[in-house]
């Protein structure tokens, strides 16, 4: 028999006895974890099962087939179970150790499968090397989809913490400080127009001093997004009040052609607070 022959008897064998080795690799992790609960709750047993299936058919038509369009599928389909895995608080290194024992079954049912059939053990590892093909294609979809999730926590760990990053500290009554410290990017700033609008809102402040003192360095988006904080202010009623705003960051003020002739800049808070320039 030649090559094309074994493949696809092996592959028309994996799709027809889907449900056999499912549950196969199903009983080879609970063998390994058995003392993890969720392998043996009926309803996740079925969930699991049912990416098993999914999970052989690739193989089986792979295996007769070896057709790229069938690796972009099983690319997304691992994407796809990596993300339900994030989701049910599952880790890539469990993930990966686990495919060790999906091939684990396959590797012995192919082995069964082959003797009857006489396949050669060289034409049924030559078989495994393109199984093992799809395998690796299924690891980098389920590697990006923890790749993605990890980068879009550390996106919401980082949003968390700029949010605890912008105190509004009352003076008196109506009147706040709001100390800007540190280099502010893009997502820095446009959190700065939410949480300040609310927080002053909440605060019942109809007066903000917006301190730049702790500000070194301002990019032109960044700089167009703070006069869009210091105009949304003045639209809901309050009053702001520069303070700290070193000569380099003026200049950026001004060569990104945003007008700060309108609102009250002093050098520093004591100023106001001495000139009487804020009524308390």
């Amino acid at each position: 028999m030649t090559n094309e022959v074994h493949n696809q008897i092996i592959g028309n064998k994996l799709i027809e006895s889907y449900l056999d080795i499912s549950e196969r690799m199903l009983n080879e992790i609970q063998l390994t974890y058995p003392e993890n609960p969720q392998y043996r709750d009926p309803v996740n047993k079925e969930m699991i099962k049912e990416v098993f299936h999914t999970l052989i058919k690739f193989i089986g038509n792979y295996v007769k087939e070896s057709e790229k369009s069938l690796l972009d599928e099983a690319k997304n389909w691992g994407e796809s179970v990596g993300f339900m895995s994030v989701q049910a608080g599952g880790s890539l290194e469990d993930t990966l150790s686990n495919m060790t024992l999906y091939k684990k079954s396959l590797w012995i049912f192919i082995q069964e499968e082959g003797s009857k059939s006489g396949i050669h053990s060289k034409n049924l590892t030559e078989i495994f090397i393109c199984i093992d093909e799809i395998f690796n294609i299924i690891v980098y979809g389920f590697s990006h989809a923890y790749t993605v999730a990890t980068e879009q926590k550390l996106l919401e760990t980082r949003t968390s913490f700029i949010r605890l990053s912008i105190p509004i500290v009352p003076l008196f009554k109506g009147m706040g400080i709001l100390p800007l410290v540190g280099d502010i990017d893009e997502l820095r700033a446009s959190i700065l127009i939410e949480e300040t609008l609310q927080k002053s809102k909440n605060l019942s402040i109809n007066k903000l001093i917006i301190d730049f003192s702790g500000v070194y360095k301002l990019d032109e988006s960044v700089v167009h997004t703070l006069d869009l904080l210091i105009r949304s202010l003045k639209l809901i009623g309050i009053t702001p009040v520069i303070t700290g705003l070193r000569p380099e960051l003026s200049l950026q003020f001004i060569s990104t052609g945003v007008s700060l002739t309108d609102i009250q800049i002093t050098g520093t808070i004591e100023q106001i607070l001495q000139e009487g320039q804020i009524s308390i």
